[in-house]
């Protein structure tokens, strides 16, 4: 079997004509163009992904997954993209009664949602229009696209229909599943959480259901920061992703790409006539795709499938420098910004210092009080007065610029300083005291002063008082730190299974060496005595050292129990949902041999039945026909019970009558 034909047959499953087909390729023939060979247009998809994987096109996989849990991920998240493969158990516990199309529709569907309404990829083209309609109904156009256009004339059926980033936090038990079953690491040290409100498309989880064929265009992340996208199934999607390095050099030459983020189809003849490299691969469904800061990536369903994603931040200096990379990208192209910079980077320095976030905070301040400077000699600003209520707002009401430390305050409007030109000027906070802060080595504390979290009332920051107050996992932020997922269980599961097997099979080889080196001893020692005596006084010998083994282990069952082998429970439980424990077998023939002692002892101590006269069982009998007893108070005197509990029973049946 050639290379291609491997390929197919790890990601697809062909027919057996496909298969006939697929063994008559040859692998030279690939390196040929596709109108040359004996079959064009038969697999084409399959043959340009081939082609992909085969140029190094394919992104890094996550192979050590216990470790990439504890770890943390601005330690390793350093690339422009990597794929988990989550376990098919796993993604199955995800979905069930949730991530499902019959599950949408029964929770759901009754609910008005945005759709897209495109044609299929194709170079030049990036018409789209946007329409309401209800979730129940576009689920039946995904059901039969035929028959949906028969009933609804007024909808073009030469184009697609897709629903694209719908926003889910108000689907609370969706969210609580995803929020428990994705890898802890993304939500325990995201740079997100330090955000003061919730903004579109950046910190709320989304849901795509696509159909066959739609697409969603070239962008980067707002912001620049690092996005997750977990495939749910049951189809696939393709995906190209461009690593930061090579977007200026995209953007010089192709300008609709910056423009018109999310627009534009990109086709890999532009990417191969600039020179620019790229990443190409398939997302089955189980797979999660993360990807670096800045990365620039462009996705098509080719089935109908259900994904699900989120955006989060790295805590480390390559993330902030892609995020002053797109910065500087915004300001050249005249590009409103979407992500307030200077204000989450201050509020990360203060909770996580880092040299390179102090370094552009120092900038910022700078470029601050250069501006005020100016304004003064003009003779524009007379007063500045500091109020700290201020920092909520992050952006200008009227031209959407992000305001950092100085803003106009007027008629409950927030204003930057280039859109009004007031005399008196309001801090968000005192220069000095964060030049103080950024010239200092020592560890910083939250204050009222500079943390914008920080409620005065309160010792603690509230972006740390927020987690132990709440109860049921509505954001990252009220994960606990020593959580775990249920994935993570599934995991160190599968772990310990591989190796209990391992150990076991090196058990019975070292049994059968051990049986092949007695045999031999047999065979010579054959000739001067009985060969049947020998080996009869063998098998009593391993018999015994057998039954002694078994005797200290039922003896010390608690010496069974390995570090690997504890239960692991999850600490925030969502609703309507079980806490998943980790069984192994081990732990299973400990129980059961508990179990047959507590079964044995309860034998010895059950006292003997009491035979009753005739005399007896008609009293019992006539008490019955009178008092009209259940049947279960009259089985339990006629069965084999104690002689207190018949006494007992007669007694209550006494005083009834007497009654």
């Amino acid at each position: 079997m050639n290379l291609f034909a491997e390929f197919v047959n790890l990601h697809y499953s062909p027919t057996p004509q496909e298969q006939e087909l697929l063994e008559e390729i040859k692998s030279e023939n690939l390196i040929q163009p596709i109108e040359e060979q004996a079959n064009p247009f038969k697999f084409k998809g399959l043959l340009d992904s081939y082609l992909d994987s085969y140029n190094r096109t394919q992104p890094q996989r996550i192979k050590d997954h216990l470790n990439k849990f504890h770890q943390p991920i601005s330690d390793w998240v350093d690339q422009p993209v990597f794929l988990w493969e989550i376990p098919r158990e796993v993604l199955d516990q995800l979905n069930r009664g949730y991530f499902k199309l019959q599950n949408i529709r029964h929770n759901h569907g009754s609910e008005s949602v945005m759709l897209t309404q495109q044609l299929k990829a194709a170079q030049d083209n990036t018409e789209k229009s946007y329409f309401s309609m209800t979730l129940s109904k576009y689920l039946d156009y995904l059901h039969d696209p035929i028959d949906f256009f028969f009933r609804n004339k007024q909808y073009n059926p030469n184009k697609l229909l897709s629903l694209f980033d719908l926003q889910i936090e108000s689907w609370e038990e969706e969210s609580f599943k995803l929020y428990e079953y994705i890898p802890q690491c993304f939500l325990k040290e995201d740079g997100l959480s330090y955000l003061r409100t919730k903004i579109k498309n950046v910190n709320e989880l989304q849901i795509n259901i696509m159909t066959p064929g739609s697409w969603q265009g070239a962008k980067q992340e707002p912001g620049a920061v690092n996005r997750i996208n977990l495939n749910h199934g049951p189809g696939d999607c393709l995906w190209i992703v461009i690593d930061p390095e090579h977007i200026e050099n995209l953007f010089q030459n192709e300008k609709q790409f910056i423009l018109q983020q999310g627009e534009c189809y990109l086709q890999r003849e532009c990417l191969k006539k600039h020179g620019i490299p790229y990443k190409r691969f398939i997302q089955k469904p189980g797979d999660l795709v993360i990807l670096g800061a800045g990365a620039f990536y462009q996705m098509e369903c080719l089935s109908t499938t259900i994904t699900t994603g989120w955006s989060y931040l790295a805590m480390n200096s390559y993330s902030y420098q892609q995020m002053m990379k797109r910065q500087q990208i915004n300001i050249k192209y005249q590009i409103k910004p979407e992500f307030p910079l200077k204000n989450l980077f201050l509020d990360i320095y203060i909770h996580n210092q880092n040299e390179q976030l102090r370094i552009y905070l120092l900038e910022f301040i700078n470029q601050e009080q250069k501006v005020i400077r100016e304004l003064i000699q003009k003779k524009k600003i007379y007063t500045l007065d500091i109020n700290y209520l201020m920092r909520k707002h992050c952006f200008c009401v009227e031209c959407k610029e992000e305001i950092f430390i100085f803003c106009y305050h007027i008629q409950q409007k927030v204003l930057c300083l280039k859109c009004d030109k007031n005399y008196q000027v309001q801090c968000q906070y005192n220069v000095n005291i964060l030049q103080l802060l950024l010239s200092s080595e020592e560890p910083i504390k939250c204050s009222y002063h500079y943390c914008s979290q920080y409620e005065q009332q309160n010792i603690k920051c509230t972006a740390k008082f927020k987690q132990s107050k709440k109860k049921k996992a509505k954001s990252p932020q009220s994960i606990k730190e020593s959580s775990t997922s249920n994935i993570e269980n599934i995991l160190r599961q599968k772990s310990y299974i591989q190796e209990e097997e391992k150990e076991s099979n090196q058990q019975k080889q070292t049994k059968k060496s051990d049986k092949k080196q007695n045999n031999r001893e047999i065979k010579v020692k054959g000739e001067q005595a009985d060969p049947s005596k020998q080996l009869k006084s063998k098998k009593h010998g391993t018999n015994k050292d057998t039954q002694n083994q078994e005797s200290k282990q039922i003896q010390n069952p608690e010496k069974m129990d390995d570090d690997s082998n504890k239960v692991i429970q999850i600490v925030d439980e969502p609703p309507n949902l079980k806490t998943y424990v980790i069984t192994t077998r081990k732990r299973k023939q400990i129980l059961e041999i508990k179990k047959d002692e507590e079964f044995k002892k309860k034998k010895q101590s059950s006292v003997k039945p009491v035979i009753k006269s005739d005399k007896q069982k008609q009293k019992f009998t006539s008490i019955y026909n009178k008092v009209r007893l259940s049947e279960e108070e009259m089985n339990e005197i006629l069965g084999l019970q104690n002689q207190q509990s018949q006494d007992r029973i007669y007694k209550k049946g006494e005083k009834i009558l007497t009654l």
